[in-house]
Order: structure tokens, then C-alpha cells, then sequence
């Protein structure tokens, strides 16, 4: 619920009972002694060369996100524009400077161990060009045809190099790509399982509630000639989830006039398939009245209140 960008002000908007039926928890500005401690406690297994480093980068953390803050506070006195600097955002700046470490090292390495693999290939060059000067000066006769062969061989080691040297690029670069795309992928399937494991118990709980329904329960509905409003509110709200058109009290008897039917078409209702637009109607039409509360319902007709229920639970799922 961070107030930076507008994430959190088009979700009040979508779901105005974050406004009207929860708590905020405000959480205060860290003070610069709470900031050097968290900025120690995540560089304190860093790798680095003395402590004074280590101490040195942790208040170099904790002065940059103090004078973002005042800046900010400038920025609103001068221009009266807000820009935020929360918690998250100083985790951010501190994880930001281990991870572009750990990249820069790694980039070191490499490059340390090209160069390693450059001075072999260059001594061994090296002492090759030794030996073939022995064995020409042994054999100047065939010098002038040695040294042509030589230049041709020089000539196309180079061109090996450079050709192994752009495929150990391309190969770097194609490794960077596939790691973070792996990184992407695991984000995504953890967002996922975190939404499916939230949204499963609201599943099971509107299950439980027209697993209660029973033939006997909609026959007695069914009989209500001039039922309650509350309760032809009702029913006409499940209807409209089912996907009907006719929403009169008539409609309805026939609708449910096959009782085993009916609870089978709301047992096997899929609330994933309801698309925004009927959400919304069916929140307006009904979900949002002030009667449409189960207590209320279940004290005009049982399976009406049942009804109720099960409604809310899927609108909660959404």
C-alpha cells in the first residue's frame, strides 16, 4: 500500500471498502539511527576488503535516503509536489548497490579470466616463435618458405581468436538472457500461488454453502407464490449471475422448477468466468443494497439466505 505511483489510488477506487470498512496502519519516517542499522545489517555479510568500507558504505546509505528526504520536503515547499521516500524505497537503494556489486564482480572475473587465457595463448605463441627460430636457423635453406607459411598461419590464428572471442561474447549475452528470464518466470509463479492459496478458502467456503441446498429446500422456495421482496432480491440477483434475462418472480419459479437442475447450475457456477461488466451491475444492482445481508434473508426464507451467502463469497473472491 505504498502511496508511490498510482497503484494504490486506482485500487481504492476499484474496492472503496479499502476507505470505508479498514484500519490504516501509518507507518512513520525511520529515524537516520534506525536507517544505519538496517544498512548494517544488510551489508554485514557482504564481501569487502576492511570493516571501515563496510561502515563507511552503511552511512553512505543512510545519507542518501535522508537527503532524498529533505529534498523532497523542499520539493513540496518550493513546488508543492510530493514525491515519497518510504521504507522500501531505502531497501531498494540498499539491495540495488549489493546486486550492481555482485554484477561488477562478476564482470571482473571474466574479464580476469579472458585475460588469463589471452597471456597462456601468448606465451605458448611465444615459445612456439622461440622453437621455429631455432629450426630455422638450422635449416636457412628453408627459411623464406618457412616464413611465408609462418605469416599464413599467424594469419589465420587471428582470425580464430577473434571469431572464438565474438561467440564467448554472444554466449555471455544469451547467458544474461536466459537468467533473467528464469528470475521473471519464478516472480510471476510466486505472485500466482500466493493469489491462488488466498483465494482458495473463499472458494471452499461458497462450495460449503450450496453444498448445503437440498431439493426440499428449493421446492419450499419455489411454492413462495408472493415471496418477500428481500427474497425475490435475491434470487433474482443469483439468476442474473447464471447469466438470465427475465428476473421476474414468474421467471424465477420456472428457472427453478427443476430443483436437482438448479443446485447443479449453481454448484457448477465458475466465478472466473464472470467478466468485469457483470461484476459490476450485479454489485450495483444488488450486492451493495442494505438488505442483502444473509442474517436478513435467512430470517425470510433458509435457502434464500443460503443464496445470499454464497453471492458474497464469490463477490469476495473477485
Amino acid at each position: 500500500m505504498s502511496p508511490v505511483g498510482d497503484t494504490l489510488r486506482v485500487r481504492c477506487r476499484k474496492f472503496p471498502s479499502l476507505v470505508n470498512c479498514c484500519t490504516l496502519d501509518w507507518f512513520s519516517r525511520w529515524p537516520a539511527d534506525a536507517l544505519l542499522y538496517v544498512s548494517r545489517a544488510f551489508l554485514k555479510n557482504l564481501e569487502l576488503p576492511n570493516e571501515e568500507i563496510r561502515e563507511n558504505l552503511s552511512l553512505m546509505c543512510m545519507k542518501i535516503h535522508t537527503s532524498v528526504e529533505e529534498a523532497s520536503e523542499r520539493f513540496w515547499d518550493e513546488l508543492r509536489r510530493r514525491v515519497y521516500t518510504t521504507p522500501k524505497s531505502y531497501l531498494d537503494l540498499i539491495n540495488l548497490y549489493v546486486n550492481v556489486l555482485t554484477q561488477k564482480r562478476k564482470e571482473i572475473n571474466l574479464n580476469r579470466s579472458r585475460l588469463a587465457n589471452g597471456l597462456t595463448t601468448l606465451k605458448n605463441t611465444n615459445e612456439s616463435i622461440a622453437e621455429l627460430k631455432v629450426n630455422i636457423t638450422a635449416m636457412l635453406p628453408q627459411l623464406a618458405k618457412s616464413n611465408e607459411e609462418l605469416a599464413i598461419t599467424l594469419t589465420q590464428v587471428n582470425k580464430d581468436k577473434a571469431i572464438a572471442d565474438e561467440k564467448d561474447r554472444l554466449v555471455s549475452a544469451e547467458k544474461e538472457i536466459v537468467e533473467k528470464a528464469a528470475a521473471e518466470a519464478k516472480v510471476i509463479k510466486d505472485d500466482a500461488d500466493s493469489d491462488l492459496a488466498q483465494a482458495l478458502p473463499i472458494l471452499e467456503n461458497a462450495k460449503k454453502i450450496v453444498d448445503g441446498l437440498d431439493k426440499s429446500a428449493i421446492v419450499e422456495l419455489k411454492a413462495l407464490g408472493s415471496p418477500p421482496p428481500a427474497v425475490e432480491m435475491v434470487m433474482a440477483c443469483v439468476m442474473f449471475m447464471l447469466g438470465e434475462k427475465k428476473l421476474d418472480w414468474e421467471s424465477i419459479r420456472i428457472y427453478i422448477k427443476d430443483p436437482a437442475q438448479f443446485i447443479k447450475r449453481v454448484q457448477a457456477f465458475d466465478v472466473t468466468a464472470m467478466s468485469e461488466a457483470l461484476l459490476k451491475k450485479t454489485r450495483e444492482n444488488y450486492l451493495r443494497k442494505p438488505d442483502f445481508v444473509p442474517d436478513f434473508i435467512t430470517g425470510k426464507s433458509a435457502p434464500a439466505g443460503k443464496l445470499c451467502a454464497w453471492a458474497l463469497a464469490l463477490e469476495s473472491y473477485q
